[in-house]
């Protein structure tokens, strides 16, 4: 499989797909467990556990090599630096930061607050917060990303049960439904921006693009399976199954489902954002080069 998880094409053969990258980045640090709550615990500080800063960085390198398969793709571009600065700065996590942050702490219960911060601040919180953030810059390198999607593969075909392992937990935290959902949100997002923009050699209505994206979903469905199980087994390996299972517990807990509920709404809320303004900044080039 390759680095480039485009969506199902559409009508203009490019110009009209959004990644589902934005919606698969939905995904990072959600691995907690429960433990005794503090007395005292405060949102800002679980994002600070969560190490978010480092996450948003290893993002805007991410939007990075989308934005290069962006110019090569539709933009018949393959080397051009304007266009990397601008999907660059949209992506940028002094601008996407605030958001998230507003979001999150919208969305997360004073109630749940204590558990969380205790675990992540633990030995084995930290440990897993530092294991899925450098599993996840390892995977900007395309072949790192590859193997570990083949390595998955090949455990599922092995029968390995600590892939069954990691898919308890993924089902415990209903991971894939919800990236699947925000990758389809940031997709429709996406197309909406390109057709205001006059980015689209056609006129699209708000039922086409609704069609176009619900046609997209087995495909995203299958591209964010196959991403988020190689991603899982990669940064989880080194853990025991004890460990394991201890963090399926807390992925099936009314603080664990409120953690991810949480994150989710602030990734929806940056990436169909994002996804929005690169729809915009596309459809401007594309109107450029006919000019």
């Amino acid at each position: 499989m390759t680095r480039r998880f485009f969506p199902a094409k559409t009508r203009s053969e490019g110009a009209s797909r959004a990644a589902w990258r934005h919606g698969r980045l939905l995904l990072s640090l959600l691995i907690c467990l429960l433990g005794a709550a503090p007395l005292r615990a405060d949102p800002a500080r679980i994002l600070d556990l969560l190490r978010i800063e480092p996450l948003f960085e290893i993002l805007q390198r991410e939007s990075l090599i989308y934005g290069d398969d962006l110019a090569a793709e539709i933009l018949d571009s393959a080397e051009d630096p304007r266009w990397r600065a601008e999907v660059g700065a949209l992506h940028a996590p002094e601008r996407l930061l605030p958001p998230f942050r507003a979001e999150f702490t919208a969305h997360l219960p004073q109630a749940s607050q204590g558990a969380i911060e205790d675990w992540l601040s633990s030995d084995l919180g930290h440990k897993i917060v530092n294991l899925e953030l450098s599993a996840r810059e390892a995977m900007l390198e395309a072949d790192v990303e590859d193997a570990a999607i083949a390595r998955a593969e090949a455990a599922d075909a092995a029968g390995d049960p600590r892939l069954g392992a990691v898919r308890a937990l993924i089902a415990a935290g209903d991971l894939i439904e919800a990236n699947v959902v925000g990758a389809m949100n940031a997709n429709l997002a996406f197309y909406r921006a390109m057709a205001e923009g006059g980015g689209f050699p056609y006129e699209l209505t708000e039922a086409d693009m609704i069609f176009e994206v619900a046609a997209q979903e087995p495909e995203i469905r299958a591209d964010v399976g196959a991403w988020i199980e190689g991603y899982m087994f990669l940064a989880l390996g080194p853990l025991s199954e004890a460990e394991l299972a201890q963090a399926t517990d807390f992925f099936a807990s009314a603080p664990g489902r409120a953690l991810i509920a949480a994150q989710f709404a602030g990734f929806d809320r940056v990436y169909v954002q994002s996804s929005a303004e690169l729809g915009a900044a596309l459809a401007r080039r594309l109107r450029g080069q006919k000019l």
